[in-house]
């Protein structure tokens, strides 16, 4: 399958300044002051890199006075601490035991604030807190995973998918083809999921050459050819067990067993209504055998079709990439056998329409516009 290359491009100024935006909106979620000195100073830079965009060397400094603020809180409660431990030791010059028995009270009280605080960041209601700032800024990948876990916690089932969404637009928007695919077919029928899916693999298709493997629905295709508003795919591995007619009578492509299964269970089968929306409408014309004077049949119009003949030997380089015997849409040496590829080769005496050990390759016209 043909992939693109992530592309990796700077945020732009009006990028950066909502990124700093979210950031602030985020601190309330924290808990603890040297968390959020940390966020505020994060933010204090990203605007100070702004310049003079917007009112960025205003929020520049307002973002440092309250990291500083923090700073400041965090220190005096550490001198206050001090201070009472030093002046515990100043009411009692002979406890010195008793001083110890203080600073180790302390130490054990930090401990163990320390301790509770990693502690709730495990629990339940710790790891949906965390959940919720990673949704804020925007990390949705981390935010839908965390969300997931927590199963029935809360709101956490429904704010997974949409977390799960966002990610796979965001994967879109970034041509990270892989990572947006697999998110949009895990997510199914939420929201628009399939609609962005179907733009997704058609985006795809209109940027691969001629010969690449794609893949479309539930199936990996072979891009045979490419005109400016349409492309024709063949599925890139044959598909065993299914006779061209489900009985072996004289028959043509227009009364056969295969067309009337092509277009019906097999598109819903295989595509999206999003999808087989895209899948365009072909006049097909079946050519005689002229060597054995066998017919060809009406034309019909379909969605899903066998190859010919012509085209088996047009396109003989890009489908020999499996060598099991398929199907052509051509009569073979007698009304009721129809023609087949063997190896690359074209067999135009054809075998019975009811064999079921020959394969199918359904071939399709897609519009990419």
């Amino acid at each position: 399958m043909a992939e693109k290359k992530a592309k990796v491009v700077a945020k732009t100024e009006p990028e950066r300044y909502l990124e700093a935006k979210k950031l602030t909106d985020a601190i309330p979620c924290l808990i603890r002051d040297k968390e959020k000195a940390e966020i505020y100073e994060n933010i204090a830079k990203i605007y100070e890199g702004l310049g003079d965009y917007e009112d960025s060397s205003v929020l520049c400094e307002e973002a440092k006075r309250k990291g500083k603020q923090y700073r400041e809180q965090i220190k005096e409660q550490d001198e206050k601490n001090k201070k009472e431990k030093l002046k515990d030791a100043a009411e009692n010059e002979s406890g010195k035991g008793i001083l110890r028995k203080i600073i180790l009270s302390l130490v054990l009280i930090l401990i163990i604030a320390g301790i509770g605080g990693a502690v709730y960041f495990k629990t339940k209601p710790g790891r949906y807190v965390r959940a919720s700032f990673y949704e804020k800024v925007e990390n949705y990948e981390k935010s839908y995973k965390m969300f997931r876990n927590l199963k029935e916690y809360s709101d956490s089932e429904s704010r997974s998918m949409e977390s799960r969404y966002e990610f796979a637009v965001q994967c879109k928007e970034n041509n990270e083809y892989t990572k947006a695919k697999d998110t949009f077919r895990a997510l199914e029928d939420y929201k628009d999921s399939k609609t962005l899916l179907t733009e997704l693999e058609l985006d795809n298709i209109d940027n691969s050459k001629v010969g690449t493997s794609v893949l479309f629905g539930e199936y990996k295709w072979l891009i045979l050819e490419k005109e400016a508003e349409k492309v024709l795919l063949v599925k890139s591995e044959p598909i065993n067990g299914y006779a061209y007619h489900n009985e072996n009578t004289n028959i043509t492509w227009a009364d056969s067993s295969l067309r009337t299964y092509l277009n019906t269970d097999f598109i819903e089968e295989t595509f999206y209504e999003k999808m087989s929306e895209k899948i365009l409408e072909t006049e097909i014309s079946v050519p005689d055998n002229k060597q054995y004077k066998t017919k060809g049949g009406k034309n019909t119009v379909d969605k899903v079709f066998l190859l010919n003949d012509r085209q088996a030997r047009e396109y003989k380089e890009i489908l020999d990439n499996y060598t099991r015997d398929w199907w052509l849409i051509n009569p073979g040496n007698s009304q009721n056998t129809a023609q087949y590829v063997s190896y690359g080769e074209i067999m135009d005496y054809g075998y019975e329409v009811s064999n079921k050990n020959i394969y199918i390759r359904p071939a399709i016209w897609v519009s990419i516009k």
